[in-house]
């Protein structure tokens, strides 16, 4: 009798303890499930990473006249921050020119989603559309375009 009991007990106490895995590896595959339903995890991972982070670089160093065939982003991120130091005044106009084509971008998609733009700055602009956004995703189903009401 003794011996039916330990094996009744070790039987729950394995049982007991293979549930938070089989639970887990559950989760995990949800999450697999839903990235791959939705098409797109938020964020860059990994090689996406790198690579657009070596594009971003990329672009600013030609602005700075800097070569960039064959080099790492670390010897591209070293030679940028010689060159923001060299020539300030070309860096704040980078940075202003920067900020312009982000501000008419956000303008360009505020637009299309019938938001009016008139007089917002981008951080206001991209919040309308990350709020947007979030109504979309929330409720599952495509939003529909404000009306473009100017602002006096």
């Amino acid at each position: 009798m003794n011996r039916k009991w330990i094996i009744s007990t070790l039987t729950a106490t394995m049982l007991l303890l293979a549930a938070p895995v089989y639970a887990a590896q559950l989760e995990d595959a949800a999450q697999d499930k839903r990235v791959e339903e939705h098409g797109h995890h938020h964020g860059l991972h990994g090689k996406d990473r790198e690579a657009h982070r070596l594009e971003k670089l990329r672009y600013m160093a030609d602005y700075f006249g800097i070569k960039t065939e064959g080099k790492t982003a670390e010897q591209l991120k070293t030679e940028l921050e010689a060159a923001k130091l060299k020539d300030k005044a070309k860096w704040e106009a980078f940075k202003a020119e920067h900020k312009a084509k982000l501000l008419e971008h956000l303008r360009e998609k505020a637009k299309e989603n019938g938001i009016a733009t008139e007089g917002k700055t981008a951080e206001q602009l991209r919040e309308e559309l990350h709020k947007l956004h979030r109504m979309h995703h929330k409720s599952g189903a495509q939003p529909e375009p404000q009306r473009d009401v100017k602002q006096g």
